[in-house]
């Protein structure tokens, strides 16, 4: 699944709230054109479960699950364009890119007054009013938040921060996930009440690396919609090292390498020396390894070898940049969060310390 269709439009909005007061800037895509690629037994089997989905529970919380970069906003945007909210707003904020001091404030709002301001600014549960609420990384929000959200599911009234008023959100709220909920409800790292509120009804993603035959898809799709006439394809040698990469960033991190591909190109087919270095140095399958050239994990069928393939690919772009998290991120597509997780789950305990995972 892709996380944009096509290069989308963008169109900036603000809302007014009365009295000539103006909120925030949101922003809303155009996803007149997204279309769902794939067609893996996996992927298949997801889309499946995904109609099903959008054909009732118009009101009931939704949870989505999948790695970072499978395609979780664009399901939970067609759940909304299937629902009887579709003329509502769509709004989307992610749990995890923003600090936790301010997450109470963008989903419940402000009072005017509070804290010094001169005017009230609404939360996201106001300006969803009569459409879709998506809250990705869910597990980022800080325990307060999570039960006062639960009562807030549960249809209690609730109140912007320093105010006194009693509001009712109608919104429908679809949350997404790349951690397990479950194993954090266990260590009271996540509330119980909230997980049951949203899990009660799940869409599970699948990673690229286990979407049999998907990457080619996805990398004529791609090229199709960002080259256009001026792309000459690609080679069938860098074609077989972008299925043979385990794709730790998923489609998002694809569609990445695609975009640089092809402006490194100038419209000539994607080769080898247009691949990042990550997975232009790996051998071509089939072919002997070139000197120096760094090996991919051996290919294997079950989720723990295909796990390990992830852990050493991951470990490697990190010691190739040089233990620089910025850096690596940027080279696997995905974002520093993910990365330090990452990281922590898979370095030694004796050396976790060395290493800079906030830089």
């Amino acid at each position: 699944m892709e996380e944009s269709a096509a290069p989308s439009r963008r169109t900036g909005y603000l809302r007014s709230l009365g009295s000539g007061v103006m909120t925030r800037v949101l922003w809303v895509e155009d996803d007149s054109e997204a279309r769902l690629v794939g067609a893996s037994e996996r992927w298949a089997r997801a889309m499946d479960q995904l109609r099903q989905l959008a054909a009732g529970h118009e009101r009931a919380p939704l949870l989505i699950t999948g790695e970072p970069g499978t395609g979780k906003e664009l399901c939970a945007r067609l759940l909304h364009a299937a629902s009887p909210r579709a003329g509502g707003p769509f709004v989307a904020v992610s749990a995890a890119r923003l600090p936790a001091e301010r997450l109470g404030e963008e989903l419940f709002g402000v009072e005017a007054g509070a804290d010094g301001r001169p005017a009230a600014r609404p939360g996201l549960l106001e300006l969803a009013e009569g459409g879709t609420l998506f809250l990705d990384e869910i597990g980022a929000l800080p325990l307060e938040l999570q039960e006062r959200l639960a009562g807030v599911l549960d249809g209690e009234p609730f109140c912007r921060i320093g105010g006194a008023g009693a509001l009712v959100a109608d919104v429908r709220f679809i949350a997404a996930t790349s951690v397990d909920l479950s194993a954090r409800v266990l260590d009271r790292s996540f509330h119980g009440a909230l997980h049951q509120r949203v899990s009660a009804l799940g869409l599970s993603l699948p990673p690229l690396r286990e979407r049999d035959g998907d990457v080619r898809r996805l990398v004529e799709h791609f090229l199709e919609r960002l080259g256009g006439a001026a792309c000459g394809g690609i080679s069938p040698r860098a074609l077989a090292l972008l299925e043979a990469y385990p794709w730790p960033g998923n489609v998002r991190e694809l569609r990445s390498v695609i975009e640089r591909a092809l402006l490194l190109s100038h419209g000539a087919p994607l080769d080898l020396e247009h691949l990042p270095p990550e997975i232009g140095a790996l051998p071509t399958p089939g072919a002997p390894a070139r000197p120096g050239s760094v090996r991919p994990s051996p290919p294997a069928r079950g989720s723990a070898s295909l796990g390990e393939a992830v852990r050493r690919h991951i470990l490697a772009v990190y010691a190739a940049q040089g233990g620089n998290v910025t850096r690596t991120a940027s080279a696997l597509g995905i974002t520093r969060v993910s990365l330090r997780r990452h990281l922590r789950q898979y370095l030694a305990a004796d050396a976790r310390g060395k290493e800079p995972l906030s830089g």
